[in-house]
């Protein structure tokens, strides 16, 4: 049985443009597992928000299919599409929370009437709505501001009562489209860790649309990287951030600038007979450990680090270090297993030398 949430699999969602067609989303595929908070990053116009806007068929796509909750919402191959029905899509949008860069709020509604607006369409008496949005605002740390209207608040607590109002019908998945491209840094980090703070009392989804891979950094457990309309990588947040492939997620997550000076000093380095250089990735228990020191004391294997950065994932801290080992082929075989058994990843780099 499958644990996804939101599938998407073949998505295309193409425009025709006077002679020409603009493919937005182009044959896209993607799985986002309950209590995920799943980072889909690129610049503008990699197509993030398109693709995003076809989980609540805000978007209809021109092919592909559409799977929340379990139910099948949208499935059209090239010709004929099977959509369900107007009633049902209604009530599974209940279920999808949005969030937006502009808060969209009624700015002569205090904090507690915006939330109450979003519950006028439920059962709820008027006394149970008004319990409701009080609890809400509690949720989101905004209920002493209950009485005051958007223009009192702050850019940041503006975005909790967006938050609050998106909450209003017990969403499991909540689809933040640019959030916190308007907050200040301060406001950023606050709006962040609310949201990872209602995935972890909610066990609420969490799509997160971002061009800002600090968000990403700081919440996600899972990136999908966007370009021209298709994911070009995708998986673990830590093994993106320690081992990306494409030059565009390396540049997005600032690596790209250090990696090319470190390959600078690699490639004009001679190795003698003795020397290997390789990509150490280390995180956890393993980075408060002296393993490069240890290497001598054990294995009589020094080591040269030509690079080093420490970064915080879900501010936890992961470092990466380019390094050359000097030793006999037999020790050198040795200090990789060790490392690897210390929780330390270990990858041989191959380079032309100059």
């Amino acid at each position: 049985m499958s644990k996804s949430i939101i599938e998407l699999k073949n998505i295309k969602v193409y425009f025709s443009e006077k002679e020409h067609t603009i493919k937005a989303v182009n044959n896209v595929s993607l799985q986002v597992e309950k209590a995920d908070i799943y980072g889909i990053v690129g610049y503008s116009g990699a197509g993030k928000s398109t693709l995003v806007r076809v989980i609540n068929l805000l978007q209809r796509p021109t092919a592909g299919k559409v799977v929340v909750n379990g139910a099948v919402l949208y499935d059209k191959e090239e010709s004929a599409a099977k959509e369900i029905s107007p009633a049902a899509l209604r009530n599974q949008r209940r279920k999808i929370g949005m969030i937006f860069q502009h808060f969209n709020l009624l700015n002569e509604q205090t904090a507690l009437k915006n939330v109450e607006f979003a519950l006028k369409h439920s059962s709820l008496s008027e006394k149970e709505r008004l319990k409701k949005a009080i609890h809400l605002l509690e949720l989101v740390g905004l209920l002493e501001q209950k009485d005051q209207f958007p223009s009192q608040l702050s850019g940041g607590q503006q975005q909790r009562v967006a938050i609050a109002r998106a909450l209003a019908n017990d969403p499991k998945i909540l689809i933040s489209d640019e959030a916190t491209s308007a907050l200040d840094p301060k406001n950023t980090n606050q709006i962040l860790d609310l949201l990872q703070s209602l995935n972890q009392k909610l066990g609420l989804t969490i799509v997160l649309i971002t061009h800002e891979m600090e968000a990403v950094k700081r919440i996600a457990n899972k990136v999908a990287v966007m370009e021209n309309g298709q994911i070009i990588e995708n998986g673990q947040l830590v093994d993106i951030f320690t081992r990306a492939k494409q030059p565009l997620t390396r540049e997005l997550i600032g690596t790209q600038n250090d990696s090319t000076e470190a390959l600078k000093v690699l490639q004009s380095y001679q190795t003698a007979e003795n020397e290997e250089i390789y990509h150490l990735v280390y995180s956890g228990n393993s980075i408060q450990e002296p393993l490069t020191t240890r290497l001598y004391q054990k294995f009589n294997v020094e080591t040269s680090i030509i690079y080093g950065n420490v970064d915080l994932l879900k501010k936890k801290p992961v470092g990466t270090l380019h390094v050359i080992f000097h030793g006999e082929k037999k020790s050198r075989q040795k200090v990789g297993k060790y490392l690897l058994e210390h929780g330390v990843l270990v990858e041989k780099v191959e380079r032309e030398v100059i």
